[in-house]
């Protein structure tokens, strides 16, 4: 059997470092500045969240993936998971890519002046995709199932910040990969609805990869 256990990405440092990423978003990728770096240290104090299974002992309890979708150019790139007129419909600016311990992410800030941001990313160490955080469900304050373009989802955190902005989506794309979506709104009407956002963000990029 491998020894190799299955890696849950801690929920807070995932969106700590996705929020961090779209307050830099002014900054061209790749320039030094004052930017902090996104790559984690091993040495964090941030709690870890861990999975007992190994990488082929997941429960397998989240609903399958009926057509399973290429990530590749996502995995490359986090910010090909929306067009360039998705992002202009949305009244997006050209989103700005990081690089987090769970592999790339890319966050779009909003034309409007504000500092409403919206994210995307691929967890790549969850080799069991959304089964790995069905397997952590007890330990979350929300877990709501959905369905995203007809594909399986979840809401899901370890803290409810949805009045105040922040929702985290998981849509699954294959049984093997969760992309994160997630909302940081703090000025505007969805403040306090920002899921329906974060839907509508998971549901461009799931249209994305299906045109390939």
């Amino acid at each position: 059997m491998s020894t190799h256990r299955g890696f849950v990405i801690s929920f807070t440092l995932l969106t700590a470092a996705v929020a961090l990423a779209g307050c830099s978003s002014g900054v061209k990728p790749g320039s030094a500045g004052n930017i902090p770096s996104l790559s984690f240290s091993t040495q964090s104090t941030a709690p870890q969240s861990t999975s007992s299974s190994d990488s082929s002992g997941s429960t397998g309890s989240a609903p399958k993936v009926s057509s399973p979708l290429n990530p590749a150019p996502l995995l490359s790139d986090a910010c090909s998971g929306l067009s360039a007129s998705q992002v202009s419909s949305f009244g997006l600016k050209t989103g700005q890519p990081r690089t987090i311990e769970t592999g790339t992410t890319c966050s779009w800030r909003y034309n409007d002046g504000t500092s409403n941001t919206v994210n995307i990313s691929p967890l790549v160490p969850n080799k069991n995709g959304l089964s790995d955080l069905y397997d952590q469900k007890d330990s979350k304050a929300y877990f709501e199932p959905t369905q995203i373009a007809g594909y399986p989802a979840v809401y899901t955190d370890i803290v409810d910040s949805r009045n105040r902005g922040r929702c985290s989506l998981y849509v699954g794309v294959t049984d093997q990969l969760a992309v994160f979506v997630f909302t940081q709104l703090d000025d505007g009407a969805d403040v306090t609805k920002p899921c329906p956002v974060a839907d509508k963000i998971g549901a461009a990029m799931v249209q994305t990869l299906k045109k390939g």
